[in-house]
């Protein structure tokens, strides 16, 4: 693994003390010795782009951050980009200077607020990753907590998902012939709610197609969706 070949005590940064290695390592393998551009969104001190940039020996390195270090030397193959993560002109101008052909792999470690993180999301995965990349949303689980900006506790309703797969037991015919629909609420917002959307997404040949015999509208703009617990791995079809 790569992570065991390099001095992870000379890289200042939460992925190593949050143990995340452990998961990019097995995702990120068959990136190691390719030429690639990484982007990453959310720099504190930097310890992380020279983390990656170390991690990937011929990847050229870009960070993005509303606060970029100052008075610190990053090294060879790291730029930085001063800029807010919501803003998509800034967004598309950095692309394009620092990546015009597109971004191999990008990894939102900024805000971990869900109307951040979407409005991110989709404009650099449509429009600046290149088929076949990657994109990588660090911290996703920060939507379950009560004191984050946009975080609410999970509160299950099994209850209510028991009376209702009740119903449907019971009136089976009836839901057959009348068309009715119901949602079992959980997280409908925050970043809990985008990452749903992420699965929805995934999902979409399914969702568009409707019926049994129903065909696909469209097929997922993703390759494949991994969520684990901290970091989701969406893989953009080629």
């Amino acid at each position: 693994m790569r992570s065991k070949q390099i001095d992870l005590s000379n890289y200042d940064t939460d992925k190593i003390r949050n143990s995340y290695l452990d998961r990019y390592d097995s995702i990120f393998s068959p990136w190691i010795d390719k030429e690639l551009t990484l982007l990453e969104l959310g720099v504190y001190k930097g310890g992380s782009l020279q983390l990656w940039r170390d991690y990937f020996p011929r990847a050229r390195i870009v960070g993005v951050d509303l606060k970029i270090p100052a008075n610190r030397d990053l090294g060879d193959r790291i730029s930085l980009f001063q800029g807010d993560q919501k803003d998509i002109k800034f967004l598309s101008d950095m692309s394009k200077k620092a990546a015009p052909k597109g971004f191999d792999i990008i990894i939102d470690d900024a805000s971990h607020v869900g109307l951040s993180t979407r409005i991110t999301f989709w404009h650099l995965f449509d429009n600046h990753l290149k088929p076949g990349g990657l994109y990588v949303i660090e911290d996703w689980g920060t939507g379950y907590w009560d004191d984050w900006i946009d975080g609410k506790s999970f509160r299950p309703r099994a209850r209510l998902f028991a009376e209702t797969w009740h119903r449907i037991q019971t009136k089976w015919r009836l839901f057959k012939r009348i068309p009715i629909k119901f949602s079992i609420r959980s997280h409908d917002y925050g970043m809990v709610g985008f990452i749903k959307e992420l699965v929805d997404e995934q999902g979409a040949a399914d969702l568009t197609r409707k019926t049994i015999r129903g065909r696909p509208g469209r097929q997922s703009k993703f390759e494949s969706l991994l969520i684990t617990p901290s970091i989701v791995f969406v893989h953009k079809v080629k």
